[in-house]
């Protein structure tokens, strides 16, 4: 392959990944002002209580150990979300926890946009690239929202092959009222979006019609301890 249609796979590549954060960006944005709202709230307990003239200490410990738990925790869920803007190299994920970590980060927006996704992806024995699979599978699924009117469910199922494992996203029409309005969050993601992250992760993809098949090659157990 020549230089110049290596940079120009990379400039497909690293748009779409562009183009991806951007729509995730959001929802990343709303979960970790979430993370610390719960924090403002026992550190204006604690002000008000420390204003008393006779504080009570046991309060102000339960509230103190309140306070020192949730900054850990919330520390915790932010590092795990700015993973999604600057992932570790080599880090691997079991499918199951991975495919989860995606839905829940879009599962809302979604839910608001008129689609429900049935996830049937079961304790899959298999463990895969955690850059590879937060790439191209919130990617399939913003293309399919953006291409597809709803209400609609998305069914994932998943099945071990030689290698690795393959994803399947199938949609269904749905008997149900919602407003479907496209996302008003930067542009639309393609089908040529999906194929440039695909194939600049060595993921196996393909659309037709209403399924889409992601296959994802079974992490080493080098990429495993990096991780």
């Amino acid at each position: 392959m020549s230089a110049s249609l290596v940079n120009d796979d990379m400039a497909l590549s690293e748009a779409a990944r562009y183009a991806l954060l951007r729509r995730l960006a959001p929802t990343i944005r709303h979960h970790l002002v979430g993370e610390f709202q719960p924090i403002g709230m026992i550190a204006t307990m604690l002000d008000r209580r420390l204003q008393s003239d006779a504080p009570n200490l046991s309060h102000l410990r339960d509230n103190s150990a309140a306070l020192g738990k949730l900054a850990r925790s919330s520390a915790d869920t932010c590092m795990n979300l700015m993973s999604w803007l600057a992932p570790k190299a080599g880090a691997t994920t079991r499918l199951n926890r991975g495919v989860a970590d995606c839905l829940s980060l879009l599962t809302t927006e979604f839910r608001f946009r008129g689609f429900v996704i049935v996830n049937e992806i079961a304790d899959v024995a298999v463990d895969v690239s955690t850059t590879a699979l937060r790439s191209v599978l919130p990617a399939a699924l913003l293309a399919l929202s953006d291409q597809h009117p709803g209400p609609v469910d998305w069914v994932l199922k998943a099945d071990v092959v030689p290698g690795g494992v393959a994803l399947s996203i199938t949609q269904k029409s749905a008997e149900r009222s919602a407003e479907n309005s496209p996302s008003s969050e930067y542009r639309a993601l393609t089908w040529r979006d999906v194929a440039a992250l695909a194939q600049a992760e060595s993921v196996g993809f393909s659309q037709s019609g209403d399924t889409v098949q992601l296959s994802f090659s079974k992490a080493s157990p080098a990429a495993h301890l990096a991780g």
